[in-house]
């Protein structure tokens, strides 16, 4: 009887912890703000995982606790459940790029683009993936798309000025990098640059 007794009181907390998503999370944030990385996690696990923001919850503890391969496959869930999401797919190219996966890096950026076209961080994300493959008209056409939006923001000019530079455009080049440079009139790196031209 003791034990039936037992019994159903765990089963009645396990129960009450599902039914109370808040205190999950609550309790999960403070493990995560102690760096208890796996305590967090389990106190996600107690609810349900067909849900959306458990998911994403346990995408990001799985990639703070450096297993990259769970974080991805939870980010996963969360886009499956929600198709739409931006949020998931940032947070899905953490564990990729982690694991060093560019080309699936690239393939979800390039998702992100087709929900958002003017999204600036996916734009620039694709323009440095490219200009780093040495695919300069590429990297140009999502770079200027960040220079529309953005048109005296210090990353965009600097990326742009670079890869004009590397099309041998330096008159072109040189606008981009003197913009950088009255944005950050410290920055060696433009400065340099701008040496060479």
């Amino acid at each position: 009887m003791k034990l039936k007794f037992i019994f159903l009181l765990f089963t009645g907390l396990l129960a009450k912890a599902q039914q109370n998503p808040e205190l999950a999370f609550s309790k999960s944030y403070s493990f995560e703000y102690e760096t208890q990385y796996a305590k967090a996690i389990n106190a996600m696990l107690e609810l349900n995982t067909e849900n959306y923001q458990v998911n994403l919850r346990l995408g990001w503890l799985y990639y703070l606790s450096k297993d990259y391969t769970k974080s991805e496959s939870y980010y996963k869930k969360a886009v499956s459940l929600e198709p739409a999401s931006i949020e998931a797919r940032f947070g899905l190219v953490l564990p990729m790029s982690a694991l060093g996966n560019w080309n699936n890096v690239l393939a979800v950026y390039l998702e992100i683009v087709k929900t958002d076209p003017h999204n600036s961080i996916a734009n620039y994300r694709i323009a440095s993936i490219y200009y780093n493959r040495k695919d300069y008209a590429n990297a140009g056409t999502y770079i200027s798309k960040v220079i529309k939006m953005y048109p005296f923001d210090y990353d965009g000019n600097l990326l742009n000025g670079k890869i004009l530079v590397a099309q041998n455009k330096a008159a072109e080049a040189k606008k981009f990098l003197i913009k950088a440079l009255e944005y950050n009139p410290q920055s060696e790196e433009v400065k340099t640059l701008l040496k060479k031209l």
